[in-house]
C-alpha cells in the first residue's frame, strides 16, 4: 500500500486561506494568494519555507492562477483580466513584465509550457489566450485559440509544449494543436485533436508522461484516455465514492493525485494496463461519507463536523478543508494548498 509522508508543512498566523499556489520546479520558492490580490513569495531555508519581504501587487483583483516556468519566472492572472510575468533581478527583487492578454472576462487559470517559451491562459469569455513573447513589443502578445459555449475553468500542457488541453463548464475537454515555429504558427494551429465529452463541469486536466490525458469532473468522476491509441481511444471512467475533486497532478507516469473536497489527497495507479483507486494518502483521514448511508448520520454528528477542536482544526487529517490547488514536483513529491490557510508538500512512499 502506498503512502505519503509529510515532508514540509507552511502554515502562517495572517493567512487563513489559500486560494491557489505554485512551487518552483527547483522547490527553491514558493508563491501563493491569500485569496486577494496580493501574491507573497516564501523562500526555502534549512528545508522550511520562510516568508521574504516580496509582496507582488499588480493585480486590482483576486488573484486565481500562479505557475512557475522551468526559467523560474512567475505567472500570475486574476479576475482583473490581467496576467503578468515575475522574474527576480540580480538585486533580488521581483519585476513583472506586461501581458497583452486582450481578455474582456476574468482570467481563471493559467500554465507554463513545458519548454518556459510560451504560456496559456484560460477565460471566463470562452478562449484561452495563448501567449508569447514579442521582441519588437517587448512584452508577451496572446493569441486566442478555440472556441467553448462556457468558461474554461482547466489547462494542461502535453510535455512535448506542442499541445493543450483545455477544460470547461461546457463539459468539454479539447486538446488543441499549439505548434509554433520560428515564423509563426504552424499549419494546424488551434485546430482540435481530441474532444471528450465528460457530462459534467471540468475541474481540471492533467497530462502525463506516458501520454496519458486525465480530466476530473464536478460529478466526482476521474477519466483517463491513452493517447497512444488516437484520438478514438476509449475513455476509463472511475467513480469516486466521496466528493468532487478539484485538482489533479501526475506524479509519475503511472501515479495520479487528485484532490477537493474530500480535504484529502487520494492516489490513483495504473496496474495491468488499467486505471484503479489505489486510495487516500492521508492516513489519519476521515473522509465524509457519500451515498445512500449518508443521509442515517445523526444530526449531532453532522454539528460535531463544523466545531472546531481546541487547537481550532479538525483533528481528522492533515488539511482541515478544501483542497485548493495541487502542484506535482519531482522524484514522487506534490504540494497541497487549502481553505485552511496552510501549504503542505509530500512525498510518496
Amino acid at each position: 500500500k502506498m503512502q505519503a509522508s509529510l515532508i514540509r508543512r507552511l502554515e502562517e498566523p495572517d493567512i487563513e486561506v489559500v486560494n491557489c499556489h505554485a512551487i518552483s520546479l527547483d522547490e527553491q520558492f514558493l508563491a501563493l494568494c491569500a485569496n486577494a490580490e496580493e501574491i507573497y513569495i516564501f523562500e526555502l531555508v534549512s528545508e522550511q519555507y520562510q516568508r521574504t519581504d516580496a509582496v507582488l501587487a499588480k493585480h486590482s483583483q483576486r488573484v486565481t492562477g500562479l505557475d512557475w516556468s522551468c526559467h523560474r519566472r512567475l505567472l500570475s492572472v486574476s479576475e482583473d483580466r490581467t496576467a503578468f510575468v515575475w522574474q527576480q533581478d540580480s538585486d533580488g527583487k521581483w519585476r513583472p513584465s506586461n501581458v497583452e492578454l486582450k481578455a474582456q472576462r476574468a482570467a481563471l487559470c493559467a500554465a507554463w509550457s513545458p519548454d518556459g517559451d510560451r504560456f496559456a491562459v484560460g477565460l471566463s469569455s470562452k478562449d484561452t489566450a495563448l501567449c508569447y513573447w514579442h521582441e519588437e513589443v517587448n512584452c508577451w502578445v496572446a493569441m486566442k485559440v478555440g472556441k467553448a459555449k462556457a468558461a474554461i475553468t482547466a489547462l494542461a500542457w502535453h510535455p512535448s509544449s506542442q499541445y493543450l488541453a483545455t477544460g470547461s463548464t461546457d463539459r468539454h475537454c479539447v486538446v488543441y494543436d499549439v505548434s509554433m515555429s520560428e515564423e509563426g504558427a504552424g499549419p494546424g494551429f488551434g485546430t482540435p485533436q481530441v474532444t471528450e465529452d465528460a457530462g459534467a463541469w471540468i475541474n481540471d486536466i492533467a497530462f502525463s508522461n506516458g501520454n496519458v490525458l486525465a480530466f476530473t469532473c464536478q460529478d466526482a468522476t476521474v477519466r483517463f484516455k491513452s493517447l497512444v491509441g488516437g484520438r478514438d481511444a476509449p475513455v476509463e471512467n472511475i467513480r469516486w465514492r466521496g466528493l468532487p475533486f478539484l485538482r489533479l497532478a501526475f506524479v509519475g507516469r503511472t501515479q495520479l493525485v487528485a484532490c477537493g473536497f474530500d480535504y484529502v489527497p487520494v492516489l490513483f495507479l495504473q496496474r495491468d494496463g488499467a486505471w484503479q483507486v489505489a486510495g487516500k494518502l492521508d492516513l489519519g483521514a476521515a473522509v465524509p461519507s457519500s451515498g445512500p448511508g449518508a443521509a442515517r448520520e445523526s444530526y449531532d454528528e453532522a454539528r460535531k463536523r463544523f466545531r472546531p477542536t481546541s487547537s481550532g482544526k479538525a483533528s481528522t487529517s492533515e488539511h482541515s478543508n478544501t483542497i485548493t490547488s495541487c502542484c506535482p514536483l519531482k522524484d514522487g513529491r506534490f504540494s497541497t494548498s487549502s481553505l485552511d490557510g496552510t501549504v503542505i508538500v509530500w512525498e510518496l512512499s
